[in-house]
């Protein structure tokens, strides 16, 4: 029996980089049908024929099989090491049948068979696996193909492409631009000694770009191409205001929501099951005996103000019973509060990551759409919103600012306010800030908008 189940774990192991492929090679399958049945075999979102909803469902659908086949080839890669590969030209069915139907079966829910995977004497792919299944290298080189197109350019989403700014026209051939040949032609060290006529223009260039901007306005696909533009615009704006409102309602929510219900509910069973779990803090204790200290002589007080006797009686010690009952239960809400408010925060925390990991296309739009936003403020806006900034955080009255700040943020964790470590935050961190700001405007700020920083420096002195 101990051997059997080894050996079925080993020849498990020993499967894995198949039954890998398999999987990539059915997402990749699905792709490929997706594109066939209704986008004319063309990319997924390529001719932009649905509408907004549609589209986005087939987004969904290409990143969920996109991330199929990467998970896949990883595994294929990662047991590759541990297992012999067989001869790359025999087919990959295996022992993987099973898994290869079930996935079939899901694929014909979805989407009717009607892909254009690697075939054999022109049979479909279903008669071309019940008779002879691609070889490894066919499967790799058909996830290739497929794949290649939905490859990320650096700096741009897969599927959401950054069109020209409104006022960009649609690039062109320039004739007056040269070549990339013409360039390497002139960077070679046989042309050095070209002479400047040569690599000068008859007219100014830009004469030449505002009659080829003015013969692009008077063509017929002038309209095409500003609602077009116009569109992709739209959708920026809104995929961008989605985002951002996602980013801070999502784990604004999840805080509350699991702090009142989750954790709240659950600490508060242990501390009723346990008194001694949580104990109050130095800080809350010195709060709760100054406050039964000052209830203690106020008593005391009333007493001697009508006329009776100063010491305690049966029914004041009664009272500063009740007052220390009362002390300890609101001191210690307050106490498990911070615990509550770290295991939320943390929660909140995780979920702020999980939107960023799998919004990385949405990010890049967001960073398009901020970019045309800040761009297309004026230099005095400009200026005037870097100045609130670092007078803001880094100001003279910053410090004020950062001292109520993270004494509030101690009083949310629920750890005792500690001066020192105040004070020397904030000796340290905003100079280091006014250091960065100062960096930023020198570095890139100056070459990006120089009038803007001379703004910035007229309005700053």
């Amino acid at each position: 029996m101990g051997e059997s189940v080894f050996s079925r774990l080993g020849q498990w192991i020993s499967n894995t980089p198949l039954r890998s492929l398999e999987q990539a090679y059915e997402a990749a399958l699905r792709i490929k049908a997706i594109e066939d049945q209704h986008f004319h075999g063309g990319s997924i979102g390529g001719d932009g024929e649905y509408g907004q909803n549609v589209s986005r469902y087939f987004q969904i659908q290409l990143r969920q099989q996109l991330s199929q086949i990467e998970l896949r080839l990883a595994e294929f890669r990662a047991s590759s090491t541990f297992s012999r590969l067989p001869d790359p030209n025999r087919n990959g069915s295996g022992t993987t049948t099973s898994s290869v139907q079930d996935a079939q079966d899901q694929d014909k829910e979805l989407h009717p068979p009607n892909t254009s995977a690697p075939e054999s004497n022109g049979k479909s792919p279903e008669n071309g696996r019940q008779s002879q299944d691609p070889s490894i290298l066919e499967k790799l080189q058909f996830i290739d193909q497929v794949t290649s197109r939905y490859k990320r350019s650096p700096g741009k989403p897969k599927s959401i492409s950054a069109p020209p700014q409104p006022s960009e026209q649609p690039k062109q051939p320039d004739p007056t631009q040269p070549s990339s040949s013409d360039e390497l032609v002139k960077a070679s060290p046989s042309n050095g000694n070209a002479p400047v006529a040569s690599k000068m223009g008859i007219l100014p260039r830009s004469i030449l770009r505002t009659a080829s901007q003015i013969r692009r306005e008077l063509s017929s696909q002038a309209e095409e191409e500003l609602v077009r533009d116009y569109r992709n615009a739209r959708t920026r704006t809104l995929v961008s205001v989605r985002f951002l409102l996602l980013l801070a309602i999502l784990p604004l929510l999840t805080q509350i929501l699991s702090k009142n219900f989750l954790f709240g509910p659950l600490v508060d069973h242990l501390q009723y099951q346990d008194p001694t779990a949580i104990t109050l803090s130095t800080e809350f204790q010195e709060k709760a005996l100054s406050e039964f200290e000052f209830f203690k002589e106020r008593i005391e007080f009333e007493r001697v103000l009508h006329h009776q006797s100063p010491e305690l009686d049966l029914e004041a010690e009664d009272q500063l019973s009740a007052k220390a009952e009362e002390l300890l239960q609101k001191y210690s809400r307050k106490n498990s509060e911070g615990l509550k408010n770290i295991l939320a925060d943390l929660l909140s925390l995780m979920v702020f990551g999980w939107l960023i990991f799998i919004g990385r296309e949405e990010i890049e739009v967001l960073k398009s759409f901020l970019d045309r936003l800040i761009y297309g403020l004026s230099d005095s806006a400009k200026a005037f919103i870097i100045i609130l900034f670092t007078d803001v955080f880094v100001g003279y009255h910053s410090p004020h600012g950062w001292e109520v700040l993270l004494s509030n943020l101690a009083t949310h964790l629920g750890v005792p306010e500690n001066r020192d470590l105040i004070y020397g935050f904030i000796a340290t961190f905003p100079v280091f800030l006014d250091t960065v700001f100062k960096y930023w405007i020198f570095r890139y700020l100056n070459r990006v908008s120089p009038s803007s920083v001379a703004t910035y420096r007229a309005m700053n002195d």
